[in-house]
């Protein structure tokens, strides 16, 4: 599927169609309307304008500087805008909301998701965590609002960030056992950038479980030993800069330097920061791999998932729980061991993918074209009461692994009255209240997998009844 689909769906609205003052908007495919841009490399780049449609554009500057901006940079940027309303106390309906996603939209330059596709509007808001600092743009997944503000004549657009390695080479980073270059870590290492300060109170509470993840998920999976944390500071004294210093020092935090605070300052750029406190994972190439690393470890606290990237296979958390409510899925149940969960991926990953592909599904969770009701807790937006497109009710499944003895693996075992045998495969669904479950002793491997998926997904596999899902579970 074209990338611009999996974002947008098939139609987008052109806010500047004829019929537009009388309330009528044109739909054009998506692939028509952002025919000439490109994911990557020379061509037109598209940008995600993100808005509110409840802030008149009297106090929305950001949009007036956007469409000056946009007219000068043409035919260069596509836009396409998403609207969502923000929380202020009112009380106004889908009616009212709908007139004023008309009002932000007539006239404009540009597309538009239409009003009523509001799964694709949330899936949107926490692929690109837009939970703060709306309105924004979003180009190439980074925030480029400060810079489109700061070049009113588009001069540096599409106003990339400067390389990470750029930023960073030469920047001798201290640690307690001494310093070294950016660019002599490890190759296998992934890099957690830790943007802080000590006057921060969030920075201070957050610090000790930042360092108590990073040092549990080192020790579970050998893959990750070398993942190096690296502390940016926002810190106003060098005083401060070294009680800062002094709160990751467990993790072995290796941090930019006081003195280096050129590269302390591009580093937020390079990286898309916009606040603090903020942690964002990258690759050795320098490949940002979660942005939002600082709500990912909230929600995984021990970082069973980390790196937190998009990927088609999950171990088993007690957020995984909260989705099973809503999404079948299938688990493998396994030891406490890293070669077991090494393998698991292994055998489990290709049905994954398989399946997300023929769904058109571009990562677990976005569902562009069929109603997943995967109601996230990502409250921007309004509840549609009737959409104008009849969707096709869809769950997708989920594919998990859970680790024996863990809390979230032990309630679902006792929940649904499954034994304590591994390696075990099941694939359990809580909204039709059924279950299937490999025969122990069964070899499990690719083609094994394979096949239980595919006759669990015919719905020819031996299904048996199982208690509804619990708050419990």
């Amino acid at each position: 599927m074209d990338w611009r689909e999996k974002l947008f769906g098939r139609a987008l609205v052109k806010c500047d169609s004829p019929g537009t003052q009388s309330g009528q908007f044109e739909n054009v495919p998506t692939l028509e309307a952002l025919g000439d841009c490109v994911e990557e490399g020379e061509g037109a780049v598209c940008g995600i304008y993100f808005s509110f449609a409840n802030i008149s554009d009297t106090s929305d500057d950001f949009g007036v500087r956007l469409e000056e901006v946009y007219k000068k940079v043409q035919p260069r940027l596509r836009v396409v805008q998403v609207v969502l309303w923000a929380h202020v106390g009112t009380p106004e309906g889908p009616v009212e909301r709908e007139a004023g996603f008309r009002r932000s939209l007539t006239g404009k330059p540009w597309f538009a998701v239409p009003f009523h596709d509001v799964d694709i509007k949330r899936r949107l808001t926490q692929k690109y965590s837009i939970a703060v600092g709306v309105p924004t743009l979003v180009i190439r997944g980074r925030a480029v609002r400060d810079a489109l503000l700061s070049d009113p004549a588009g001069e540096r657009f599409p106003w990339p960030a400067p390389p990470l390695q750029d930023v960073l080479r030469g920047v001798q980073l201290q640690g307690a056992n001494g310093c070294r270059l950016f660019e002599e870590l490890p190759a296998d290492a992934v890099r957690v950038f830790y943007f802080a300060a000590h006057w921060c109170p969030p920075c201070r509470t957050f610090a000790p479980s930042l360092c108590a993840a990073l040092t549990a998920v080192r020790k579970r999976r050998a893959k990750y030993a070398n993942t190096q944390l690296i502390l940016v500071s926002s810190d106003r004294s060098e005083q401060s800069y070294q009680r800062t210093v002094s709160s990751v020092s467990a993790a072995g935090a290796l941090a930019v330097p006081w003195a280096a605070a050129e590269a302390r300052l591009a580093l937020p750029t390079a990286l898309g920061v916009a606040g603090i406190p903020a942690l964002v994972l990258t690759d050795p190439s320098g490949k940002v791999l979660t942005a939002n690393g600082r709500q990912h470890l909230a929600a995984d606290p021990i970082g069973l998932n980390f790196p937190w990237a998009h990927r088609p296979v999950s171990l088993l958390t007690e957020q995984s729980l909260l989705k099973m409510a809503r999404h079948p899925a299938v688990v493998l149940f396994i030891d406490d061991e890293d070669a077991e969960i090494e393998f698991s991926e292994s055998v489990l990953t290709p049905s994954a993918e398989s399946y997300y592909e023929e769904c058109s599904i571009q990562y677990p969770g976005f569902c562009p074209y069929q109603n997943s009701s995967d109601d996230e807790t990502m409250d921007f937006d309004y509840t549609a009461p009737r959409s104008r497109a009849k969707k096709k009710f869809f769950r997708h499944v989920m594919f998990y692994i859970g680790i024996d003895g863990s809390d979230s693996a032990d309630m679902l075992r006792e929940h649904i009255g499954l034994d304590d045998a591994v390696p075990l495969l099941t694939a359990i669904d809580f909204p039709k209240q059924r279950m299937v479950t490999m025969k122990y002793g069964d070899e499990i491997t690719t083609d094994s997998v394979q096949n239980f998926v595919d006759a669990y997904l015919s719905g020819n596999a031996d299904f048996k009844p199982t208690k509804p899902y619990t708050e419990k579970c």
